[in-house]
């Protein structure tokens, strides 16, 4: 199935005197049709037209594993400096693409997260369970990589990189030469590809990258806070960048990347963590694997959040509960089993 394309403004369009939004993306088929479905939002919600500025990035540039290509935001730092230096308005990420670590200047808001969970696109239908001995599966992450050791400690895993096309054909293609890779199932879904996945991982079994399936809709600070002299610099897109946040999704997601900041890890350091927000309660689960998977520790945790407290006091909860996760992880030895210093990006 081929997505239906987004009525997204081409470059240099406008609609009378409105000026345009201009939003920055990478350039590659999922990329775009995430940055198309915020522009499709933009666009409802301040009346204006939006361009997508294709801005290549780092690890689209450079080749070899990702482990390789030496640090957390390989895919953020080009359109970050894009943003700053007044190319574009706006800038979308995949959430578990961005450090942990704020940038200076720059705010960022999370819709609503899809599917948050892995996908086994394999031959013949196969699953996790039924995939023969020694079969080969490949995924360019190390945390999926520990989880599917763990879980099947027989099968042979592989190192993979390229598009989602590109991955998919390595297990599916007519010149296939493994038995199944693993992939976001939220990003195949952006693509209208859901019908390749034999089996959407249970997230007790592989557990998902903090913030896996949620996007970063990121602005520079002072276009949407007020200087303290009234509205903010550009109020069309403050209201809007206000009314993308999802509270559920940004308060898990919170929690999700504390885990990771406490334990000082990366991106794709063999480190899962998942946190869902019912009723008033925010629970959260991690778990850290060592790389060859040949053991897994879990912790999780949970916490209320009242209703009738500020946001922020709110978020600050949220994040305690991600630092208290991985301080357990910590005290059980997370370090003896991870190197938890790695700071590379996970693919999707």
């Amino acid at each position: 199935m081929t997505p239906t394309p987004l009525p997204v403004s081409t470059p240099g369009s406008t609609t009378g005197d409105v000026v345009p939004i201009r939003l920055g993306t990478r350039a590659s088929a999922l990329a775009t049709t995430q940055s198309g479905l915020v522009a499709k939002r933009l666009e409802e919600l301040t009346g204006r037209p939006v361009e997508l500025v294709r801005i290549k990035t780092e690890g689209d540039v450079k080749t070899g594993s990702l482990a390789s290509l030496g640090g957390t935001g390989v895919f953020v730092t080009a359109l970050r400096e894009a943003l700053l230096d007044g190319r574009c308005d706006v800038a979308v990420h995949s959430l578990k693409d961005l450090p942990t670590t704020p940038a200076p200047h720059l705010t960022f808001v999370t819709p609503e997260r899809a599917d948050p969970r892995d996908a086994l696109c394999a031959r013949d239908g196969l699953t996790l369970t039924t995939l023969p001995r020694g079969g080969r599966v490949g995924t360019g992450s190390p945390r999926r990589a520990a989880q599917v050791r763990a879980a099947r400690p027989d099968l042979e895993v592989v190192d993979i990189r390229g598009n989602v096309g590109t991955r998919l054909d390595r297990a599916l293609g007519p010149e296939a030469d493994l038995d199944a890779v693993v992939l976001a199932y939220a990003g195949l879904a952006r693509l209208g590809r859901t019908e390749v996945v034999t089996e959407a991982l249970d997230v007790d079994v592989v557990v998902p990258a903090p913030g896996q399936g949620a996007l970063a809709v990121e602005v520079r600070t002072a276009d949407i806070v007020s200087d303290g002299g009234g509205a903010p610099r550009v109020p069309d897109l403050a209201e809007a960048i206000h009314l993308l946040d999802h509270r559920p999704t940004r308060l898990a997601v919170l929690a999700e990347r504390s885990v990771l900041a406490r334990l000082e890890a990366g991106c794709a350091a063999p480190v899962g963590a998942y946190a869902t927000v019912s009723g008033n309660v925010l629970r959260l689960r991690s778990v850290v694997a060592a790389v060859d998977g040949s053991e897994q520790m879990s912790r999780g945790g949970e916490t209320r959040l009242s209703p009738d407290i500020a946001p922020e006091v709110i978020d600050d909860a949220a994040r305690a509960l991600g630092v208290s996760v991985a301080e357990h992880l910590l005290a059980d030895g997370a370090e003896r089993l991870a190197p938890l210093s790695t700071t590379v990006p996970e693919k999707a």
